[in-house]
């Protein structure tokens, strides 16, 4: 019996590359029944039907997009229940202007009453739409407001639209190493900006040859 549902919210990039951000919920465990592959279907549907939140399509590029998403039921120890992808009919694509190279990053930090790292998270978001000020190369203030509140809106829009078909959804954190899952209670999304480097695992590097000397 699956015990959460993994989120894979897949886009892509210029050159083939493609990108994927991976928060988890909690679906109620012990107190449902099996997570069949028609529901993860109807819940993946749902998904991709989300109008994604603006402060999400502000961090990214207009060639960078989210083409759809994928739902795997899981139990607490990772055994896999049931799996379902579907393809968005149109790509979101980013709003801002391309700022940043492939694996640059926004990080949501997920928190929980769990102390130590078992009981945090990490969700990186493509951030090369995201503007940095000159004097401290950091996001103005009020970017930063609206990305983080994107971030939450479109996370809970996710848990609603999981919700129709399934109870006790939560937005949580995993650990395998202790086969438990931690309710998030604060999300902490920090303005230096970061990298995930295999954000360009396909992308071919074209090099400039000067002869020397």
């Amino acid at each position: 019996m699956a015990d959460l549902l993994r989120v894979s919210i897949t886009g892509a990039q210029p050159g083939g590359e493609v990108w994927s951000v991976n928060p988890v919920y909690s679906i109620g465990g012990d107190f449902g029944a099996p997570v069949s592959a028609a529901q993860a279907m109807t819940i993946a549907t749902a998904i991709d039907a989300i109008t994604v939140s603006a402060g999400v399509t502000a961090m990214m590029a207009p060639q960078t997009t989210i083409t759809g998403c994928r739902v795997e039921a899981r139990s607490l120890s990772g055994t896999l229940e049931s799996i379902a992808e579907h393809a968005r009919g149109a790509p979101v694509a980013g709003i801002a202007s391309s700022t940043n190279g492939f694996s640059t990053s926004l990080v949501s930090s997920l928190r929980t009453t769990h102390p130590g790292a078992t009981g945090r998270g990490r969700l990186y978001w493509p951030a090369n739409g995201v503007p940095l000020q000159l004097s401290t190369y950091r996001p103005t203030s009020a970017n930063m407001t609206t990305y983080s509140l994107g971030v939450k809106t479109y996370l809970s829009a996710i848990q609603a639209a999981i919700d129709v078909t399934l109870d006790g959804v939560a937005l949580a954190v995993w650990s395998r190493k202790n086969a438990d899952l931690y309710v998030v209670n604060s999300i902490q999304v920090g303005d230096i900006l970061d990298t995930q480097r295999r954000r360009r695992d396909q992308v071919i590097e074209n090099y400039t040859v000067q002869s020397y000397p």
